[in-house]
């Protein structure tokens, strides 16, 4: 499955898998899962071994992440 489609499935999913929240807050994915195991994401919902966001949680926090992220001086 390319990025695109990938992002598309985002849209219409009740949970996102850790590729796709590395995809839209372009993280890496060990990034994701060590951020989940934190509580710095919300909506982190786990299924024995795997690990689901719920997508109505995690979007907000994207877009309010991307814009910090945006926001930090270049180095």
């Amino acid at each position: 499955m390319t990025i695109r489609e990938q992002l598309e499935a985002a849209k219409t999913s009740e949970y996102l898998t850790v590729r796709q929240v590395a995809l839209l807050t372009q993280y890496n994915e060990q990034t994701v899962y060590r951020k989940a195991w934190r509580n710095e994401i919300p909506g982190v919902v786990r299924f024995g071994r795997s690990m689901r966001f719920v997508r109505v949680q995690i979007m907000p926090w994207t877009l309010a992440n991307r814009e910090k992220r945006d926001l930090r001086p270049l180095e």
